[in-house]
């Protein structure tokens, strides 16, 4: 997950993680309810009537910053709030006070949106464009006169933008996509846009607001890394801390019943089931140290005896030292 610049103390992780971000009121509600007690993610979303994505989404943000602890496993996981939230709470309740000033101020609201990288672009119900920042020119090369009452088909092409709506009225929250953009000069980007419908109490106002993030050289960067992994020999993997797949090789889907596209989002211990190798798996994400073990029925490629594979585990540390997933690699080795 890409969670923003690097942060070095807990004040600025609150400032980014709730001014800095979209989502700020609903995580400080969120924390505030876990001081409390503790819940799962079908009670958080039921106390705050949320949807439970959304809920999931914010509370695998907030563990990645070590703001919030779990306990339990499967649907009787619960959360709760890490010793240091716990001891700083009080940063909270003055971050929360920062947050309803900003909303407040509509000129300090409107430096802030003009000072932020990503096209921020409001619509209204027609899905015409009533505000840009300068960052929508930086990125799709319009000028405020090309875009301010035109069309969102302007920049998006209509079966995209029209899919977007749907789900977003459908789910009742916001849209996120990757997708392919062209610019003023032609140019393709690729892109995450975000939609999010809002409606302003007490006069009525209704629309859309769609942020644009360009991610072209990560995109390319990111073909080049995956291309390299699938003609590779050695089956590869990235798992999360709960050990589901989120990516895996040619290599790794080839010794399976399954293409690489079904296997994402499998637990990779429901496929091979091994309650031992499990523990050192957990033993990896608590310790944060790389380990090699012979394995031993884990996996069983076509053609190959157990004892010629081994299995490598890698941890994968976000900007705090804490371990976000591992990358597990299987590959033969010569007699």
């Amino acid at each position: 997950m890409l969670l923003g610049p690097k942060m070095s103390s807990l004040k600025q992780n609150l400032s980014y993680l709730m001014l800095g971000q979209r989502g700020g009121e609903n995580r400080i509600k969120i924390l505030e309810h876990l001081k409390e007690r503790s819940y799962n993610l079908n009670q958080l979303s039921n106390e705050l009537d949320l949807n439970y994505r959304t809920i999931k989404y914010h509370i695998d943000i907030l563990s990645e910053y070590d703001l919030i602890d779990k306990s339990g496993e499967g649907y009787g996981k619960v959360y709760f709030l890490s010793p240091k939230m716990e001891e700083n709470y009080d940063m909270l309740e003055r971050m929360k006070g920062k947050l309803q000033t900003v909303s407040k101020s509509p000129k300090l609201y409107e430096k802030v949106v003009e000072q932020i990288h990503d096209a921020l672009i409001l619509l209204d119900e027609n899905k015409d464009i009533i505000l840009t920042n300068k960052s929508a020119e930086e990125i799709t090369g319009y000028k405020d006169e090309d875009l301010l009452g035109k069309n969102i088909e302007t920049l998006l092409d209509s079966d995209i933008h029209q899919d977007l709506v749907e789900e977003v009225l459908r789910r009742d929250e916001f849209v996120k996509k990757m997708i392919n953009i062209e610019t003023k000069s032609g140019e393709t980007k690729n892109v995450i846009v975000t939609l999010d419908y809002f409606h302003f109490d007490g006069d009525g106002d209704k629309g859309f607001s769609l942020i644009i993030k360009d991610v072209t050289r990560e995109a390319e960067q990111r073909e080049v890394l995956n291309a390299l992994m699938d003609h590779s020999e050695v089956m590869m993997a990235y798992l999360n801390l709960d050990f589901d797949l989120v990516y895996v090789n040619s290599a790794y889907a080839k010794n399976t019943d399954h293409s690489p596209e079904e296997l994402v989002g499998m637990n990779h211990f429901d496929l091979f089931p091994d309650g031992e190798k499990k523990k050192i798996f957990q033993g990896v994400i608590e310790e944060g140290e790389p380990k090699s073990i012979e394995d031993s029925g884990l996996f069983e490629p076509e053609g190959c005896d157990d004892e010629d594979i081994y299995c490598s585990l890698e941890p994968v540390k976000n900007e705090k030292d804490s371990v976000k997933g591992l990358v597990l690699s299987l590959f033969k080795v010569p007699p």
